[in-house]
């Protein structure tokens, strides 16, 4: 009896709907892995920045300037 279900138009559609919403979702776990990768090498680019302009900011202030000296 599954065997004729199987074939009718009415057991096709109810597989297609089954493995079409499987496929959406291995497509979206695949999307949110990516979506983390890029968000967290983002932060790591932030922070970085953030101390990077934080050291500059501290040498800068720390060390004196030179007054200019024309030539010529």
């Amino acid at each position: 009896m599954s065997n004729l279900y199987a074939a009718t138009p009415l057991g096709l559609v109810a597989r297609w709907s089954t493995r079409s919403q499987e496929q959406a979702r291995r497509n979206a776990m695949a999307a949110c892995t990516i979506l983390t990768a890029r968000r967290l090498e983002r932060i790591e680019v932030e922070e970085f920045v953030a101390g990077y302009l934080s050291r500059q900011t501290r040498t800068t202030e720390t060390t004196p300037v030179a007054p200019a000296r024309h030539v010529g």
